[in-house]
């Protein structure tokens, strides 16, 4: 029986083997992890400071083309790739996120498709102008953190915008509309239509202006009281 193995070392091998396995096994397990910890920290810093998360973007890369604060909060106009979409995010990256349906009118957002206002009533408008010079604006109000939007406003003159007019402590839309009745629209007289943040068209400019230009204060057109009239 001398060229019989002792069932001792057999033993001994066979364990031998099972520690080789466990540990080849055991440091799969750690690569596997450092290379999943590694891929979470390559996205960390590839994340940059205008993207957002995935509740506020729907085609990346985003961008934040336009930031301001409302009452201390936070408000952001992300745009996804393209600039043909995109979302109004209130009170950070856990806030509130608001489509832009703006964009269903096939305008394009820039960095100045975003003003807001305070007061008793906030608002915000995201705007964009389309292929015939008109500028659609969509109306988002908020007041102890909830907002919603309203409505959409249309100026066919080329000017639509926040401010406040009749002192109710909420801003108002002013649009700029032709004066050109049933003539075609190109270098007509303009006037005023000033809604409330409810759509309602409460006043109009008393008298009718040569050109977007002339408005008072034009581009950022201002209004007082004795300017304004009943709308015809």
């Amino acid at each position: 029986m001398a060229g019989r193995v002792p069932r001792s070392l057999i033993a001994a091998v066979l364990l031998a083997m099972l520690v080789a396995a466990g540990a080849v096994a055991a440091a799969g397990v750690l690569r596997y992890r450092a290379a999943e910890a590694a891929a979470r920290a390559a996205t960390s810093e590839k994340a940059a400071p205008n993207e957002i998360d995935a509740r506020g973007c729907l085609a990346e890369p985003c961008q934040v083309l336009a930031f301001t604060t409302v009452g201390g909060t936070s408000v952001e106009l992300v745009a996804d790739n393209g600039a043909r979409s995109g979302r109004l995010r209130v009170g950070g990256v856990n806030g509130q996120v608001i489509p832009a349906t703006v964009t269903d009118h096939d305008v394009l957002l820039t960095q100045d498709s975003l003003q807001c206002v305070s007061g008793g009533w906030s608002a915000c408008l995201i705007r964009g102008r389309d292929k015939d010079d008109r500028v659609f604006g969509q109306l988002i109000v908020g007041r102890s953190g909830n907002w919603a939007s309203r409505q959409l406003f249309v100026s066919d003159a080329g000017y639509l915008a926040l401010a406040e007019v009749a002192g109710n402590s909420s801003p108002e839309v002013l649009a700029a509309q032709y004066v050109c009745g049933d003539e075609p629209c190109t270098d007509k007289p303009v006037r005023v239509r000033v809604f409330d943040l409810q759509g309602n068209a409460t006043l109009c400019t008393t008298r009718n202006y040569p050109s977007l230009d002339k408005l008072p204060g034009y581009p950022a057109v201002q209004l007082n009281q004795p300017a304004l009239g009943k709308c015809p």
